[in-house]
């Protein structure tokens, strides 16, 4: 079975439209790939800034370019820490949210999410 069946395989019973939650990192950029490559579109992309590198900014226009580049609506979604707790704890919490608040807004079934091990 090919990548991209398993792939239609696995999305079997998601609700659509699908959104992705594209970092610009290695894992999500892939998914990004997949999913336009196995046309299970309409996508919709979203990246995160929560502004706490200096290379945010740039990775969010890495992304917005790669969507671009595929036919893929993508927004950049901004999030800001308040200093209060704990920053990895608020940064997921804060980055869950406003992903969810995105797909709500869009109209999203189901949101895709890449992660290496």
């Amino acid at each position: 079975m090919t990548l991209i069946a398993r792939f239609e395989t696995a999305l079997d019973g998601a609700a659509r439209p699908l959104g992705l939650a594209v970092s610009g990192g290695s894992d999500s950029l892939a998914l990004l790939h997949l999913a336009a490559e196995a046309g299970v579109g309409p996508l919709f992309c979203a990246t995160v800034n929560h502004g706490l590198r200096p290379e945010a900014a740039a990775e969010c226009a890495l992304v917005a370019d790669a969507c671009s580049k595929l036919d893929v609506a993508h927004e950049i979604l901004d999030w800001r820490w308040s200093g209060a707790g704990n920053l990895q704890a608020e940064a997921r919490a804060g980055r869950y949210g406003a992903l969810t608040d995105w797909a709500k807004r869009r109209g999203l079934g189901t949101v895709l999410v890449g992660h290496t091990q």
